[in-house]
Formats: C-alpha cells, structure tokens, sequence
C-alpha cells in the first residue's frame, strides 16, 4: 500500500508507492507537512496511489494490449472495415505504448483527451496537421477496444465514452450537375482508361470508389444485374443491384479483352482523384460526388425511398437523408400544395383601432 513519508530536510510530504512494474517508487507530493489542508491533499494522493497499487496486483498478463486486441479486431470487423479499424489501432497502440499504458484499466479519460491532442499533432505527407474528425475516428476504436475491455473484466469503466468533443464542420459534398458531369468527362481524356471507368460506373450506380473494381463473374449481362461482394461493412453487407444500360456497352467491352475485371484500382486511387479534380480546377468536387448525385435523383424522379436504399445499399434511413441534396427549386410544387384560409381583418381589431385614434387625438 501507499504511504506518506518525511524525506530529509524536505517541508512537503513524500510518498512512497510500487509502480505497476512492481517496483518500490518515492515522488514528492509538493504539499507542506505543516499546512493542515495540503496535508488532506496529500492523504488523497496515497489513496489515489494505493487504488492503482491494487489494481496492478490484480491484473494479469491476459490484460496486455498485445495479447488479445488484435485477435479481438479481427473477430468485430470485416474487410475494409476491419483495415480502417487496424490502422487506427496501429495510432492507439503508438501513443499507448508512449504513455507507458499497459492495460484497459490503466486507461483514463485524461489519457483519452490527450490522445487527441497528440494525434492532430502529428502529420501528413503533405505537411498539414491530422484533423480532429480523424483523431475522433481512431478514438471511436479505442471506445470499441474498451467496451470489450469492460465485459473481460479488464476494467470497471469505458472512459472513452461521451468525451464531450464535437466533430469539426465538414463540407458538404455537392450533387453533380449535368454540367459538372460534362466537365469531368472532358477533363477525363488523356487520363489513364482506369479513371474514365471508375467514373461511369459510379455515377450510374452510386458506388463507392472501392467497389468500382467488379470481378466479370459478379456481373450476368444475361439476367442484366450485377452483385457488389463486398462493399463497405464487408461481405455480410453485399448486395446485387439492376446493370445499367448506360454502362452496359462499355463493361461488355473491357470484358471482350480478356480482363478479370471492370478495371485495377492502382495504390492510393482516392489520391489519384483528389488530383484530377485539383487539376480541372474544381476542388469542391470529389467522385463520392457521384453517390450523393444518384442518392438525389432517385430521389427528385420520386423512387420510393425503400428502394432507392436497397440500390445504394444504405440500411440507415437516416444516413440516406444526408446524401440527398434537394434544393429550393425541389420543393416550389410541394409548397403550393399547403391550402390555408384568406387573411381577413376582424370587426372587432378595427373598433379597437378606432378607439385608439380618439384617444390619441
């Protein structure tokens, strides 16, 4: 147990505790011996330390990160999802190991907030600092990690729940226009072919970047319908969806060739595109841009939302919603359809009107 103890010609208390590598430690508190309410303060601390003492003698080597998060991860997630979840992990455990935080229990929400702190510190290739909706992305892994934690009995608590930080404002990604679609198009040519393809078939069915590289055997031209094997949320989440006649033609073609499949996303593919739209001038634009395009026209030719999900594939009506970008013009014939009796001035407020004119006169 922890205990306060006089260390020479020193006025403050010291007190004396074994550190969780089971080594016997002395710090100094900084609160004077002869100050009744420093020395409360003081009795605080070794209870503080003498907790932490208990729980160290308690714990086993089954608690480590090492020992079981991994293999936890890979039973919670699937495909990309279990990728992003690893890679976030891969921060978490950078800072855990700087900290010297060895088990769940030793996790707190102080430590949770200075994670944060010290993930936007860091930076990308590109020299800008990590953003905070990317540090709060790794954070939502760790609050995973710790529930997990909590039912093991590896710690009493989650302290990465409700941290009480709010994401930063995002920009709202736009609906393509038919003039935007034009002035991809034409920036297209003398791209390499992979891009021109990715784009048409986003934009004809609202698919992620990702699942623009279909396997010919997920598409029968015959039954004219094509299935997405594994698209965001893994395998369990595929989906198969009407092939459409507008890109009908141009799969046939690339199939003609031999090709395994509709196209060979090259490595970091998201990038490539961030610096085609930077190039044609228009870096509002992104080709998730294409998802929220179709998720909006489903939705102005008056597709029953049930259905414009299932060719999405969201399961979320909520997350539907926030793709949809219906403007003013939308929504003229449907305020019109709101009927309200006539406006009329009552009898009895313009006697009252009257009465007020003869007192003021």
């Amino acid at each position: 147990m922890a205990s306060l103890v006089r260390r020479g010609d020193s006025p403050s208390w010291w007190v004396s505790f074994i550190d969780q590598d089971g080594v016997r430690r002395f710090k100094g508190t900084g609160y004077r011996r002869d100050d009744k309410d420093q020395t409360k303060l003081a009795r605080a601390l070794e209870a503080e330390l003498s907790a932490r003492e208990h729980q160290n003698q308690v714990a086993t080597d089954d608690e480590l990160w090492a020992n079981w998060v991994g293999d936890f991860l890979k039973r919670h997630a699937r495909g990309r999802t279990f990728e992003r979840y690893d890679a976030a992990w891969r921060e978490l455990y950078a800072f855990l190991r700087e900290k010297n935080i060895r088990r769940p229990r030793e996790m707190t929400y102080k430590e949770a907030l200075a994670f944060l702190e010290w993930r936007t510190a860091q930076k990308r290739r590109g020299g800008k600092n990590i953003k905070l909706n990317t540090a709060l992305n790794d954070m939502k892994v760790m609050r995973i990690v710790m529930r997990q934690a909590v039912r093991l009995g590896y710690a009493t608590g989650n302290p990465c729940d409700r941290l009480g930080v709010a994401k930063e404002d995002c920009k709202e990604k736009p609906e393509l226009t038919d003039a935007d679609i034009a002035q991809i198009r034409d920036g297209l040519v003398g791209e390499p072919e992979w891009m021109t393809i990715c784009f048409e078939i986003a934009l004809n069915t609202g698919c992620r970047l990702s699942d623009t590289q279909i396997d010919f055997r997920q598409i029968d031209f015959k039954r004219k319908n094509m299935t997405f094997i594994s698209p965001k949320g893994g395998k369990d989440r595929g989906y198969t969806v009407p092939l459409p006649a507008r890109i009908t033609p141009l799969l046939k073609r690339i199939k003609k060739t031999g090709a395994s499949h509709t196209l060979t996303l090259p490595r970091m593919a998201g990038k490539l595109w961030w610096q085609f739209f930077g190039k044609i001038n228009r870096k509002d634009l992104c080709l998730h841009c294409t998802r929220v395009t179709v998720v909006t026209r489903l939705h102005r030719a008056g597709v029953p939302t049930s259905a414009a999900m299932k060719l999405v594939n969201h399961s979320s009506t909520l997350v539907h919603k926030i793709y949809q970008r219906l403007g003013v013009d939308d929504l003229r014939q449907w305020s019109k359809a709101i009927v309200l009796p006539p406006a009329t001035l009552k009898p009895q407020r313009a006697e009252i009107s009257a009465k007020q004119q003869r007192r003021e006169a």
